[in-house]
This record gives C-alpha cells, sequence and structure tokens, in this order.
C-alpha cells in the first residue's frame, strides 16, 4: 500500500532533476504519511500518535522518548 502512494505522489506526478531531489521529496511523502495522515487502519490517527500513545501507557517498551526523535520537514 505504501510503495503504490510514493510511486503516485512521486514519480508519476513529478519529473525530477537529479537523485537528490527525488529522494528529498520522497522523504517529504514519508514524513507526511507517518506523521500526519490518518489512517483507516488505525482508526482515523496518524501512525506518529499510536506510538505517542502507546509510549504513555507502557514506557517500558521504549528506550528513548520518541517526541525527542521527530523529524520534521525544517530540519
Amino acid at each position: 500500500m505504501i510503495n503504490r502512494i510514493l510511486k503516485y505522489y512521486t514519480t508519476k506526478a513529478y519529473f525530477y532533476k537529479d537523485l537528490d531531489e527525488l529522494k528529498r521529496h520522497m522523504m517529504t511523502v514519508v514524513l507526511y504519511y507517518n506523521y500526519q495522515r490518518k489512517l483507516k487502519s488505525l482508526k482515523y490517527q496518524p501512525p506518529f500518535d499510536i506510538i505517542m500513545l502507546e509510549f504513555e501507557c507502557n514506557t517500558s517498551n521504549f528506550n528513548h522518548n520518541p517526541n525527542y526523535m521527530l523529524l520534521g520537514l525544517n530540519n
């Protein structure tokens, strides 16, 4: 499913001058998918919100706080 989404929003929709431009756009799409897109299989919540809920309930499953490992578009 994610492969089809990546292909649709990247290579099928845009023409890239070089590989670096493709990599930057691919990372933007992946960040959007993980942090903002609401998935039906997760009861219309983004994957990162599910991770944070699990962290709040059971911190022993994590080595580090997931909030401090955020990647963002402005980093």
